[in-house]
């Protein structure tokens, strides 16, 4: 499950990242400090559930809440403030919970079990293993452990295998959800990896890093700043 943690307080915000991990280490939690760094999360990858403070400087949490919404309908909030007045308000907009601070282990455990739950019902089924995609004019039944990475492209996402490389006209929030718990990470706002195919992290351009996938040696996939860091704990 991807989260996002929202609090212009690093303290806080450092101490719910911190019971997420304690609750689950599992967990793919990215870090923002204002609306604007959340909006370009937003831009990089889908998430499944966002904790947003109310009083956040240069834009009140609830409005915040609504334009996550806006841009990601099926996304999980979760209200996490010092304020008790608001839960009203936060439920009205259809949040899954409200924890208060300072916050209490044993509460954000229960809201990763109800987030846990609710993602359980939404999820697509995994089925056999196996996608269906166009090519070659026809319809094929592709090995999901046979992708190697996703690339979206002027609308359309670029599936590539050892050999082939197949056109949908899905997003890569779609396979970035259908793929759950299949192995794969998304790096950046426009790559898709399976794990299994990483075979290094190089240093890259502007200070940043890439992975070099198999099959894929002389084309390295950049990542983004905020998933390098949780893409080194996967391998650590």
């Amino acid at each position: 499950m991807k989260i996002a943690v929202v609090d212009d307080e690093r303290p806080a915000r450092s101490e719910l990242v911190y019971l997420l991990r304690q609750v689950d280490e599992k967990l793919e939690i990215l870090e923002a400090e204002s609306a604007e760094r959340l909006q370009a999360i937003l831009n990089e990858t889908g998430l499944d559930a966002c904790f947003l403070d109310i009083n956040l400087s240069g834009m009140n949490g609830t409005t915040l809440a609504s334009l996550v919404r806006s841009r990601q309908p099926g996304i999980h909030i979760v209200f996490a403030t010092a304020y008790q007045e608001y839960a009203v308000k936060a439920f009205d907009l259809g949040a899954v919970d409200y924890l208060l601070k300072p916050y209490d282990f044993e509460r954000v455990k229960k809201t990763v079990e109800r987030l846990k739950t609710l993602e359980k019902e939404s999820a697509p089924e995994e089925g056999l293993g196996r996608i269906m995609v166009q090519g070659n004019g026809r319809l094929q039944i592709l090995d999901i452990s046979a992708i190697v990475y996703i690339e979206t492209a002027n609308r359309t996402c670029r599936i590539y295998t050892a050999r082939d490389c197949f056109v949908q006209n899905e997003s890569l929030n779609y396979y970035e959800k259908r793929l759950r718990n299949q192995n794969f990470f998304r790096i950046h706002k426009s790559f898709l990896v399976n794990l299994a195919y990483v075979n290094e992290l190089i240093p890259f351009y502007n200070n940043g890093h890439a992975v070099v996938m198999k099959y894929y040696e002389k084309t390295p996939l950049p990542v983004g700043r905020q998933q390098i860091r949780e893409l080194r704990r996967i391998f650590e």
